[in-house]
């Protein structure tokens, strides 16, 4: 019993209380966040659109997340973490009180993605603090306790939209909105006194300071985490459909994604602790990357509900061992002036797959199946994560070691 309580208590020690804060905002901000979930069984069955319509309009809010990942690491860069924050928590409530009284299919595709390039500027300033508050040794556990609260507010929102869902779906948007103005009174009220700048000590070395779009290997490499992000996001588009097309109810999908919440919250932190120790960061990386493909391939075959569990466990996995570790990989190569541009980068990779996941697998679905939907999937995995491990092996690393050595024989006004 002491080495479980170690085991788990090890994965929470070192991290610094801001890294902590950061992760209540997160948690109450995501606790709302459940919209997204709802917003395809929203979209097909209170607005009685068909699957590529859905597909279509909410394709518009994963292009208006790509400008908005964009933009929140280039005004990151550019005032800072803390006011970036601030106002896409604040600026994000009058679109959530305004859709439910839209039901035009063209306004909704214009307020979707307004309100995605609003509230995903959010991403790339929140990575940034993460950074800030963090060294090079518990990156990945700081960005995994945000993960976790993350996790857990896909606990709490889902379950409670599911419930909510029920009664109207125009609550799950109130609710947001809510939330929203919560995370954002805190987040104003904790760090308008603190130091928003990235300390001199985290610009390590001269490459860090380049653009990232002209970084070769690293554009590479993040081709091929596109690749991964269109495959997970699956699960905030066309699963939810297809747990509805095996005759789940809303309440019993919310139930799904709640259950996912809880896993995550019980398994993330230890897990991430117990990997950084016992892998490499690639290494991590590719059982994530398979965790990913076994979850989708069951789908392919069977759609017992147990199994379905069982599946969704796998995926659930995934997060937990490959984000934080791509998350430290970016910001370890990104650290100095321009990372918010980096994080920008790294974060446009899940908005990219959320304009372009819905399109793919709603096609797919409609045209081919579910279970051909879920091989193709599973082959793109196969692809990112040969992909990946390649770039980083072959080119990340070996930039890195180079990098390294130069640096050891430069002078202090060199570096300068």
């Amino acid at each position: 019993m002491s080495n479980i309580i170690t085991f788990f208590s090890d994965a929470y020690k070192g991290l610094a209380k801001e890294s902590w804060m950061l992760s209540i905002i997160m948690l109450i901000y995501r606790s709302g966040s459940m919209v997204l979930p709802f917003l395809g069984v929203y979209l097909t069955e209170e607005l009685s659109l068909s699957l590529q319509e859905t597909g279509a309009i909410l394709s518009f809010y994963g292009l208006g997340a790509i400008l908005g990942a964009y933009l929140g690491g280039r005004l990151t860069d550019r005032t800072g973490y803390f006011k970036v924050q601030v106002f896409s928590l604040f600026i994000c409530i009058p679109g959530l009180l305004l859709i439910p009284q839209i039901k035009n299919i063209y306004f909704l595709s214009l307020i979707f993605f307004l309100q995605s390039t609003i509230s995903e500027t959010f991403l790339p300033a929140n990575a940034v603090a993460i950074t800030k508050y963090s060294s090079a040794e518990n990156r990945a556990r700081a960005f995994s306790l945000n993960r976790l609260a993350l996790n857990l507010g896909f606990f709490i929102g889902p379950s409670l939209g599911g419930i909510l869902s029920s009664v109207s779906y125009s609550l799950i948007f109130y609710v947001n909105a809510a939330a929203a103005c919560i995370a954002g009174s805190i987040m104003y009220l904790y760090f308008r006194n603190k130091d928003h700048r990235i300390s001199a000590d985290k610009m390590i070395t001269s490459q860090h300071f380049r653009s990232p779009y002209r970084d070769t290997a690293f554009l590479i490499f993040i081709s091929f985490c596109v690749i991964y992000a269109l495959c997970l996001m699956q699960l905030f588009s066309t699963l939810p459909l297809f747990y509805q097309h095996t005759g789940l109810s809303k309440i019993e999908i919310g139930m799904i994604f709640g259950y996912c919440g809880i896993l995550l919250f019980i398994v993330e932190m230890p897990l991430v602790n117990w990997a950084a120790k016992t892998f490499s960061t690639i290494q991590t990386v590719v059982l994530g990357l398979l965790s990913l493909c076994t979850g989708y391939l069951i789908l392919a075959f069977y759609s017992h509900p147990y199994l379905i569990i069982l599946s969704v466990t796998f995926i659930s996995f995934s997060n937990v061992l490959v984000i934080p570790f791509l998350s430290a990989i970016t910001s370890i190569r990104a650290e100095g002036k321009n990372i918010g541009a980096y994080m920008g980068l790294f974060g446009g990779i899940f908005s990219i797959a959320l304009f372009l996941s819905p399109l793919l697998g709603s096609f797919i679905a409609e045209n081919y199946g579910f279970s051909r939907l879920w091989l193709t999937i599973s082959l793109l995995i196969i692809i990112a994560l040969s992909g990946i491990y390649y770039t980083y092996t072959q080119k990340l690393s070996e930039e890195k070691n180079s990098t390294s050595e130069n640096e050891k024989n430069k002078s202090p006004e060199e570096y300068k």
